[in-house]
């Protein structure tokens, strides 16, 4: 029914990278975009991270089963210490049948974790036969798949790259989770009615390309794409517009400032990757069409291109309104050195700090706060400069370099 695509290097027939004493790890991706990450994705960048540094200090034997992409398999063909199975994308049809199918073993079966999609049935079918120390899931069903536990009782595990939500129980079959910060972690423990082995490591970045430097000139011409002056003082948002990211909450705290230098540069689209409009970016431009010139939208922006907006900005507001399971956008910002104002939200705290942030409440009076704690630093040069100094330092423990090894240990644990 599904064509599967190896795409590895040929290492004798034996599996890519398999040295004896490795752990074999089977990562599993969410199943919506390719790996190596050639379309974003949050996920997909992170499980690329860890490909990336695997292939440096080959300490693990990685397998990653994900969609398959042309661009993705020939970044594949490069690596020497990760297996791809790269799973072909079903056709209109076998969609359909599988919805069909799905309903009714879930009628007859109703006590199963089904396969959500046919991306894992496809997966499970790719792994089969296989043997591993541990098959994790990134992100997709917490609860766990039934027909994945009975190939590989006890050694499912989950990485847990959200944070679940509060009061509301669950069980998962995995045996150990992996969090991408003590906050997400601890909700798990609160909300999950089995208990598991919950290890955090924190998400990495590549430092280096946040750290590096544009020209003046440079600036100058990217501020002006986007209507800027040289004098204006930038604000900077990046990230999905959607609600829980609070924008509509900092427009407001844009137009609250009495000040028509300041500006907000806004970076992103409704969901990773470019995406079309959704009634919430309608409301997001509507509101930003009543601040006129003070709002620009660069629209999405790749990853490796990112940093030359950022260098652009004089400070970066994360305004979110949710619990953030983690801070990856936080973490570019601090390499980048951009002072940050960011909320109380879940993880985030662990990943920024009181030298480089300033720290505002949510509820009923966020927007008055965003719009004080912008004030404070557009006043004070001194303190930014000081943000931005500490903000560098910071950033260097969340290196992709430190979240592999970290990582690795998890896995030895």
């Amino acid at each position: 029914m599904v064509r599967v695509m190896f795409s590895h290097i040929d290492w004798g027939g034996s599996t890519v990278g398999v040295c004896t004493g490795m752990k074999r790890i089977c990562l599993i991706a969410p199943g919506l975009l390719p790996v190596p990450a050639t379309q974003g994705g949050a996920i997909e960048t992170l499980m690329t991270s860890l490909i990336e540094e695997n292939e440096k200090h080959g300490l693990l034997d990685l397998t990653v089963v994900a969609p398959y992409d042309d661009e993705s398999r020939r970044r594949a063909e490069r690596l020497r210490h990760t297996r791809f199975m790269m799973v072909s994308s079903p056709s209109r049809s076998q969609r359909v049948w599988y919805r069909g199918v799905h309903a009714v073993v879930r009628r007859v079966l109703p006590s199963m974790n089904h396969l959500p999609s046919v991306f894992y049935l496809q997966a499970l079918r790719a792994i089969r036969g296989e043997t591993f120390d541990a098959v994790m899931l990134e992100g997709g069903p917490a609860e766990g798949l039934t027909a994945y536990d009975r190939l590989f009782p006890g050694k499912m595990w989950y990485h847990l790259h959200y944070t679940p939500a509060a009061d509301q129980p669950f069980a998962s079959s995995a045996s150990r989770v992996i969090a991408v910060s003590d906050f997400a972690g601890r909700r798990w423990a609160e909300n999950c009615v089995r208990r598991q082995r919950i290890i955090t490591v924190r998400n990495g970045i590549d430092i280096s390309r946040f750290m590096r430097e544009i020209s003046q000139s440079e600036r100058t011409a990217i501020r002006s794409s986007l209507g800027f002056a040289d004098d204006d003082f930038v604000v900077m948002y990046c990230g999905r517009i959607i609600p829980e990211k609070g924008i509509l909450e900092l427009l407001d705290a844009i137009g609250a400032i009495d000040d028509a230098h300041v500006k907000l540069m806004i970076i992103g689209s409704s969901n990773f990757g470019p995406s079309e409009r959704t009634p919430y970016v309608d409301q997001v431009v509507a509101s930003a069409n009543r601040l006129g010139d003070r709002v620009a939208f660069t629209g999405y922006v790749d990853n490796d291109d990112l940093y030359r907006f950022s260098k652009s900005a004089d400070i970066q507001v994360v305004p979110s309104i949710w619990e953030e399971a983690a801070g990856l956008v936080v973490v570019e910002g601090m390499a980048a050195g951009l002072p940050l104002v960011v909320t109380d939200s879940g993880g985030i705290q662990e990943y920024a700090s009181p030298e480089c942030s300033i720290t505002v409440e949510r509820g009923d009076g966020l927007v008055n706060s965003l719009a004080d704690a912008i004030v404070a630093l557009r006043d004070d040069s001194g303190r930014r400069r000081a943000m931005s100094t500490a903000g560098r330092s910071r950033a260097r423990s969340f290196s992709t370099e430190t979240m592999y090894r970290q990582f690795v240990d998890a896995c030895e644990q």
